[in-house]
């Protein structure tokens, strides 16, 4: 049985956008974000959810009714614009878990950077309750072991996979275990607009 969230507690939900792109194209099935923000927030009080979005193409109007998209379903999403760099969200994930930590008990962070290590670290130091949800081939050792716990992707799929309608399926794009900074490139168009 995996553990979510058992208690009523104030919930935090921290997703950066180009890990999960690059974990569903691993896994092969779509990841429905709706779907994940409700989970949450059937297991306590959500506090929010934070979405990191890489933006590749400012003009490209899928990429905006993406991030529409996600504003509508309740996330409070990032973005900023990234042009062939590696989009690394890091330092703003880690800057909103620490400024909104007063606020919430629990957070489930969706990433598998090693350069969260020392957020999570203070995190734990001022008593919060840090869980891990990925895949253990895109995320880091050391930020596994100091999470609270490790929801594998893997093991959520009937809760998560968006169904029939907008699934895509990604061909295996040889990725090997110590990838997971190289995320894909900024969603591939973000998941070519489809939510």
């Amino acid at each position: 049985m995996i553990k979510i969230i058992m208690t009523l507690e104030r919930i935090a939900l921290f997703i950066d956008g180009s890990y999960i792109y690059a974990v569903a194209r691993r896994l092969g099935w779509s990841v429905d974000h709706r779907r994940v923000i409700e989970h949450f927030r059937n297991q306590g009080e959500l506090y929010n959810g934070f979405y990191f979005a890489p933006i590749t193409d400012a003009s490209d109007d899928r990429q905006q009714k993406f991030v529409d998209a996600l504003t509508f379903m309740g996330y409070t999403v990032r973005s900023r614009e990234v042009h062939g760099e590696r989009p690394s969200f890091e330092a703003y994930l880690a800057t909103d878990m620490l400024l909104s930590a007063p606020r919430w008990n629990e957070a489930v962070l969706v990433s598998g950077s090693a350069d969260l290590v020392p957020a999570v670290e203070a995190l734990r130091s001022m008593g919060k309750e840090v869980q891990l949800l990925g895949i253990p081939e895109l995320t880091d050792l050391e930020l596994r072991n100091i999470s609270d716990d490790y929801l594998d992707l893997r093991d959520m799929r009937d809760i998560f996979e968006r169904e029939e309608g907008g699934r895509r399926s990604y061909p295996d794009v040889g990725m090997h275990e110590g990838q997971a900074e190289g995320h894909e490139h900024a969603f591939g168009a973000l998941e070519e607009g489809k939510f």
